[in-house]
C-alpha cells in the first residue's frame, strides 16, 4: 500500500506473454541465434540505461536509479546470459525458447525464498520481458510516455516500470500481485503515488477509460464511481492533503507526550539515498539499516572499501544522531548472484542472519571491518540479527573484539565505545533475553520475524494470513517481558519492525513501555502526532490490563474502548487513523 486517494481514469497496462512454445534451430543457423540473443541483450542494455538517465534528469528518488543499476548486473548474469547461450548451443533452442525455460529455472529457484527476496525473481521477469520483446522486435512500452493524467491497473507492475512513472501523469496504481515488502508498493511509497497491490482480478473488471478511486490508506478501489462516491472521496482527497501539509509542519516538533516524555522515532532504511526521506520527515537517525540490500542481485560480494563508503555516508550525513546498523541478515540460499550455496527446504529456519555470517566469518570480518572504520565518522552502532542465545551472542562478540585488534596493530582507528545491541526475533531471545542483556548495549525487537516465529505464521500465505496478528497476547507478553529486562540491566529496548508504524499498534507498545521506535521514514509524522496528542502516565495505566487478555479481539476491542479517554480533545485525525489500523482487518 501506498498512502492517498486518487480519482482518475483506468489505463491498463498489459505486459507481454513470457510463455514460449518449444522451438529448436537447424544446427547451422545456431551461432546465428546465439547472435540474436547477445543483439537483444545489447539493445535491453542502452534501452536501461537510456531509461536511468531520463530517471536522473527527472531528479527522482535513488533507489530509483539503484534498482535500474542492479538490472544491467542482472544482464550479465550467468543464470540469465551464460545459461541461455547454454541451452540455444547444446539443445538447439530458439533464443525465445531458451529465454523462457531459464526464466522457468529462476522461479522454481527462488519460489522457497523468504518474502523479501522472492520478489527479486520480479527484477528477473522484467529483464527477461525487456529482452524477449527485443527478440520479437517488440517496441517496449514505456509509463514515462503517459500524455494525460491516469490511474494503471495491471496484473503486476515490473520495478522498471515503476521507475518510469512520471509523478505528473500517473495519479496512482492498482495491481493485482504484491504486498507490502513488493518492489511495487516500497517504490510507490519513495514516489509518494497512491497505490493498492494486492487486488485480486482487478485488471478483469477494470475498463479502458472507466473512472476509478483508489484509496491507498484504506485499501479501497471502486470502479465507476457514482458521484456520491466521488463526491466523498474528493473530500477525503482534500483533507489528506490538508493532513499531510499538518504533518509534515508537525515533523518539525519533537515526539514529547503531553505529560513531558520523550518518544525517540528513528528511521528504517535499505539504501544510503535515503537520506533525504530521514531529513524531510525528522528521524532521529537510523534504528535500522538492513545492509543485505548491499549484497541482493550483484555478481560479487561488496568489498570491505565498498561497505565503508555507504555506511560512511550515512554516518556523516545523521552525525550526531545514532546509526545502527544491522549486520547481515541474509541466508546461503538468497545468494542467488554472488555465492555458491547449497539449496535449503526451509530457509526461514535455516543458515540465515547471524548464523550465516558466524558459518561465513570471513564475510562477516568484512562487514564488521567496515562498520568500525566507518564509526569515526559519526554515531555508528551494531546490531546483530536473529540472536537465539548467548552462545552465538558471545561468539559474536568475540569476533568483533577479534577485528577491533586487528584494526588496532594496523593503526586503523574506529570508535573504541562502539555500542552493540541484539535482535530480538524469535521466542527463545525472549525466553533468554536476561542471559542476553549483560552481553550488549540495547535490545531492539523485530516484531516482522517474532511475531511470524510466535505464531508460526507465514504472513504471505493468504490462506492463513489472518493468524498474522501483531496484538496476540502472546507477542505482547513478550514484548513486555524484554521490557521488563531491558530496565532491570538499564540498556534501552526498541521497535524496529512494522508493528511500531501503525497507530492502534504504536499505542499498545507505548502501553507495554516501549520508548523508542524505527519506522519508514513517511510514517513517523503520523505517530508523532499520536505521541504528542497523549498521556504517557495515562497510556501505561492500559498496559497490564491488556497484558490478562486472552485474546486479541479482546485486546483490539478495549483499546478502541479507551480513546475517549486517551483523547478527551476528540482528535479526529487521530482516532481515524487507529480505526484504519492496517493489520487488524482480519480480526474485525
Amino acid at each position: 500500500m501506498s498512502s492517498g486517494v486518487a480519482i482518475g481514469h483506468v489505463r491498463l497496462l498489459h505486459v507481454s506473454n513470457l510463455e514460449v512454445g518449444e522451438s529448436v534451430v537447424l544446427k547451422q543457423n545456431i551461432e546465428s541465434e546465439v547472435q540474436r540473443f547477445q543483439d537483444a541483450v545489447n539493445l535491453t542494455g542502452k534501452q536501461i540505461e537510456e531509461l536511468g538517465k531520463r530517471v536522473t534528469e527527472r531528479g527522482e528518488d535513488k533507489a530509483l536509479i539503484e534498482v535500474l543499476t542492479l538490472h544491467l548486473l542482472l544482464l550479465e548474469d550467468k543464470m540469465i546470459y551464460d545459461r541461455t547461450i547454454q541451452l540455444i548451443r547444446e539443445e538447439n533452442y530458439g533464443a525465445e525458447y531458451a529465454l523462457s525455460c531459464v526464466l522457468r529455472e529462476a522461479r522454481e529457484k527462488y519460489s522457497n525464498l523468504p518474502d523479501l527476496f522472492r520478489e527479486r525473481i520480479k527484477d528477473v521477469e522484467d529483464i527477461c520481458r525487456r529482452i524477449m520483446n527485443n527478440l520479437r522486435g517488440v517496441q517496449t512500452y514505456s509509463l514515462e510516455d503517459m500524455d494525460e493524467e491516469v490511474v494503471i491497473v495491471a496484473r503486476d507492475l515490473s520495478p522498471s516500470d515503476t521507475a518510469s512513472m512520471r509523478k505528473d501523469k500517473v495519479l496512482g496504481f492498482v495491481t493485482e500481485a504484491g504486498g507490502k515488502t513488493s518492489h511495487t508498493a516500497i517504490l510507490a511509497r519513495a514516489l509518494e503515488i497512491p497505490a493498492v497491490v494486492g487486488v485480486s482480478a482487478v485488471s478483469r473488471f477494470a475498463q479502458e477509460n472507466c473512472s476509478i478511486i483508489l484509496d491507498g490508506d484504506s485499501g479501497k478501489v471502486i470502479l465507476s464511481p457514482t458521484s456520491l462516491d466521488l463526491k466523498e472521496f474528493r473530500n477525503r482527497q482534500h483533507l489528506f492533503k490538508i493532513r499531510q501539509s499538518r504533518l509534515i509542519e508537525m515533523s518539525e516538533l519533537e515526539a514529547v507526550t503531553l505529560d513531558g516524555y520523550y518518544i525517540e522515532l528513528a528511521a528504517n532504511i535499505e539504501f544510503a539515498s535515503e537520506l533525504e526521506a530521514i531529513t524531510k520527515y525528522r528521524a532521529r537517525g537510523v534504528g535500522l539499516y538492513r545492509t543485505e540490500y548491499l549484497f541482493l542481485d550483484r555478481l560479487t560480494i561488496p568489498s570491505e572499501e565498498e561497505q565503508y563508503k555507504h555506511y560512511r555516508e550515512v554516518a556523516e550525513k545523521l552525525a550526531p544522531d545514532p546509526v545502527i546498523i544491522r549486520t547481515l541478515d541474509i541466508g546461503g540460499d538468497k545468494f542467488a548472484h554472488a555465492l555458491e550455496s547449497p539449496h535449503e527446504l526451509n530457509p526461514y529456519l535455516g543458515c540465515r542472519a547471524i548464523r550465516f555470517s558466524l558459518v561465513n566469518q570471513t564475510i562477516f570480518r568484512t562487514q564488521l571491518r567496515a562498520i568500525l572504520r566507518a564509526s569515526t565518522e559519526g554515531n555508528l552502532r551494531v546490531m546483530y540479527p536473529l540472536i537465539s542465545g548467548q552462545t552465538e551472542l558471545l561468539e559474536a562478540n568475540r569476533l568483533l573484539e577479534s577485528v577491533k585488534e586487528d584494526l588496532r596493530s594496523e593503526g586503523v582507528p574506529f570508535d573504541e565505545e562502539i555500542q552493540v545491541g541484539a535482535m530480538i526475533e524469535v521466542p527463545s531471545a525472549v525466553m533468554v533475553s536476561k542471559d542476553l542483556a549483560p552481553c550488549i548495549h540495547f535490545f531492539s525487537i523485530g516484531t516482522n520475524d517474532l511475531i511470524q516465529y510466535t505464531l508460526a505464521v507465514d504472513r504471505g500465505n493468504e490462506k492463513i494470513a489472518h493468524l498474522y496478528q501483531p496484538l496476540h497476547p502472546s507477542v505482547l507478553r513478550m514484548i513486555a517481558q524484554v521490557v521488563h529486562v531491558g530496565r532491570e540491566h538499564r540498556i534501552p529496548v526498541s521497535i524496529c519492525g512494522e508493528m511500531g508504524s501503525d497507530p492502534l499498534c504504536a499505542l499498545v507498545l507505548l502501553a507495554l513501555g516501549i520508548e523508542k521506535f524505527s519506522m519508514a521514514p513517511p510514517a513517523i509524522p503520523v505517530i508523532k502526532q499520536l505521541v504528542r496528542a497523549l498521556t504517557l502516565v495515562q497510556v501505561r495505566d492500559m498496559g497490564y490490563e491488556l497484558l490478562q487478555m486472552p485474546n486479541t479481539n479482546q485486546i483490539r476491542e478495549r483499546v478502541l474502548d479507551m480513546l475517549p479517554k486517551l483523547f478527551p480533545n476528540g482528535e479526529s485525525d487521530i482516532i481515524e487513523n487507529i480505526h484504519e489500523s492496517s493489520f487488524l482487518a482480519g480480526t474485525r
